[in-house]
């Protein structure tokens, strides 16, 4: 029975479930491949079920794998939780909180929060992890993370989210670009330009899509780029249009760098949320977090 308590097979089956590779699992816990394998395979014979099939894009799941990893994610998250709810009993907030953002709350939203929380309790430790908004919710049902901040994008039914805070997204163009003074822009006056957009997963893409609308098949092309500054630069060079929010853009605009549309038709108010999953119950500094960000709204 002692054999039950050991929980390091788990965690290895985890990491290697989470990063889809036996050999970046060995990487990540600073053992061989050989010893994160006879661990995969400890943790099979335990359950008699093969728990991944390897594939050219690595190690994927099989259904009892899948089924077992949603386990493992709830038993570490408990197991997690031990030492703070241990520290809450004592009334003491303290040690290290992890908040996932999307790339755009990530940078100007939360930041500013996750201050107000370390002058309120600075014995705890607030770390933020960006990712686009579709690794954010990745993270939330892995039990990797225990609050997110996103955009607006479809959640699923086990999610729970609670508004925080709002932008504005809007159509940019160059400082020079005469679009841009233009009050109501026709499909025609689109047929020669680029777009581009932020990757699938992004709220600002599919914010993008949503203002857009029947509009987006007018433009000569889109291009795809993962990232914000590249966007706004190739933008401010002349290069194409953008659906950027309003906090991304706010110093290009001081500058003269970039405008919006003055066509009142491409802007469209987003809203931010603060999420976690409805299974998880959240306890010290996690619980503490939850609510400094849910009052700051």
């Amino acid at each position: 029975m002692t054999d039950d308590y050991n929980l390091y097979p788990l965690h290895v089956f985890r990491l290697v479930a989470q990063l889809g590779s036996v050999t970046r699992a060995a990487q990540e816990l600073f053992i061989s491949q050989p010893a994160v394998s006879a661990h995969l395979k400890t943790v099979e014979s335990k359950y008699g079920e093969a728990l991944f099939e390897r594939t050219p894009r690595g190690m994927k799941l099989t259904p009892a794998g899948e089924a077992l990893h949603e386990h493992v994610g709830r038993l570490f998250a408990l197991y997690e939780g031990v030492t703070t709810a241990i520290a809450d009993m004592r009334g003491e907030v303290r040690g290290e909180i992890v908040v996932a953002a999307s790339s755009t709350p990530g940078a100007y939203l939360v930041p500013n929060l996750l201050r107000e929380f370390q002058q309120r309790y600075p014995a705890a430790q607030p770390v933020l992890k960006v990712g686009d908004s579709g690794e954010v919710l990745a993270w939330l049902h892995d039990y990797r993370v225990s609050i997110g901040v996103i955009g607006e994008i479809a959640i699923t039914d086990d999610l729970e989210r609670v508004e925080i805070g709002s932008d504005k997204l809007q159509l940019v163009v160059g400082a020079d670009d005469a679009l841009g003074r233009t009050r109501q822009i026709k499909p025609a006056q689109l047929q020669s330009r680029t777009l581009f957009l932020r990757e699938s997963g992004s709220s600002t893409r599919a914010g993008s899509v949503e203002l857009l609308g029947d509009l987006l098949p007018s433009f000569a092309r889109t291009v795809e780029l993962t990232n914000t500054e590249a966007i706004k630069q190739s933008v401010a060079a002349g290069l194409g249009v953008a659906v950027l929010s309003s906090w991304t853009t706010k110093l290009e605009e001081a500058a003269g760098l970039l405008q919006p549309v003055k066509d009142s038709r491409f802007r469209l108010t987003r809203k931010f949320y603060l999420v976690k999953r409805k299974d998880r119950i959240l306890t010290g500094n996690a619980a503490a977090m939850w609510e400094c960000l849910t009052k700051a709204r």
